[in-house]
């Protein structure tokens, strides 16, 4: 044990001499320095955790709108690519844990992509398509009253028909209005995760979206109008682009699933197939691929009326390109097909201006 007392000092006077003082402050601040530098780390890593965590869009269309409205700071994962068919799509493994690690799901809903189904009820799905919105029918005050030429053919493929929707058709797209609507859910849902400087950044992306948009509808009608009226009919396999014929109007013949795996007309439905496309005035058939199905083959055969040279893309976004784009390409083919005279220079200008959106993101 020291003594209280070794010579002249006391061991408690040690604290009194300045260097003894000064070697207790810098351990203090030591000290101190250590607690604040763990506590900031802590809420670094946390805030690091949380924005590695990423809005999952289920859909390619669906991405690209995200991708052009949410600000680029946003960690936005594109869960399907554009040459998987989303009608027949199962889930990966790796898919799964995307969706399982998300911050939020966006997807155009079960009617578009049947293998979502199992996420619907997770508290962070946001549903965007035809059983969320409002259908726009009619715009741009075309005439309403369209004949109701659609024929129901049928054609299985082992129990189950990709396009078929119990009613409720999932391509609400077509129709920009129903762009606009689902732009607008996805806008809502991604302002209540942002701070207020990145929801002015949203608010002016979101409105960029919604003029472009609304330029491309006021395009497609001006492109529409320079078709004869009498050869204003699009016939296709399935009834995807029956909400672009609602909104222009157009009349749409959707040949829907002929019967077996003949690739042929049966005698009882050529009869009809052949009377509504002569009542239709019908100049040419739409095919949704390259090469167009054997069965538009033969039908164009039988009734001598041409394919389309170019595919129209039913189910989202070509190949390359964005929302923009296959609308465009969709127009101008459904258009010059038909007699009309499409402005590619003007859609191609709205194709530039949705890019400029995305650009920001790289």
């Amino acid at each position: 044990m020291i003594p209280e007392r070794f010579g002249w000092f006391s061991v408690s006077d040690f604290s009194n001499h300045p260097w003894q003082r000064r070697q207790l402050i810098n351990k203090s601040i030591f000290n101190t320095s250590l607690l604040l530098g763990a506590f900031s780390f802590s809420i670094i890593n946390q805030s690091v955790q949380a924005q590695t965590k990423s809005i999952v869009a289920v859909e390619p269309l669906v991405c690209d709108v995200v991708q052009a409205i949410a600000p680029p700071s946003t960690p936005v994962t594109c869960l399907i690519n554009r040459e998987q068919d989303v009608h027949n799509l199962k889930i990966s493994p790796k898919q799964a844990q995307k969706l399982n690690s998300a911050s939020q799901i966006i997807t155009l809903g079960k009617e578009m992509t049947p293998a979502i189904k199992n996420w619907l009820n997770n508290p962070i799905t946001v549903v965007v398509g035809v059983s969320a919105i409002k259908i726009e029918k009619h715009q741009n005050g075309h005439d309403s009253h369209r004949k109701n030429a659609d024929i129901h053919l049928v054609e299985k493929h082992d129990g189950h028909d990709h396009h078929a929707h119990g009613g409720l058709d999932p391509h609400v797209w077509h129709n920009p209005r129903n762009t606009i609507k689902i732009g607008k859910i996805i806008y809502e849902n991604i302002k209540k995760d942002y701070a207020f400087s990145d929801k002015n950044v949203l608010s002016k992306r979101y409105q960029t979206f919604q003029a472009i948009i609304e330029d491309l509808d006021q395009w497609i009608e001006q492109q529409v109008s320079t078709i004869p009226p009498s050869q204003r009919t699009i016939v296709s396999k399935h009834k995807s682009m029956e909400y672009f014929g609602d909104a222009f109007g157009i009349q749409t013949i959707s040949l829907l699933d002929f019967i077996g795996h003949s690739s042929s007309l049966r005698p009882q439905n050529i009869s009809s197939v052949l009377r509504v496309l002569k009542e239709g005035n019908v100049k040419v058939i739409f095919a949704e691929q390259k090469p167009p199905s054997k069965l538009l083959r033969n039908l164009s055969k039988q009734t001598s009326i041409p394919i389309s040279s170019k595919q129209i893309f039913v189910d989202g976004l070509m190949p390359k390109g964005n929302t923009i784009s296959a609308a465009v390409h969709n127009t101008c083919t459904i258009v010059n097909s038909l007699g009309g005279l499409c402005f590619k220079k003007e859609g191609k200008l709205l194709e530039s201006r949705w890019n400029s959106l995305i650009v920001e993101l790289d």
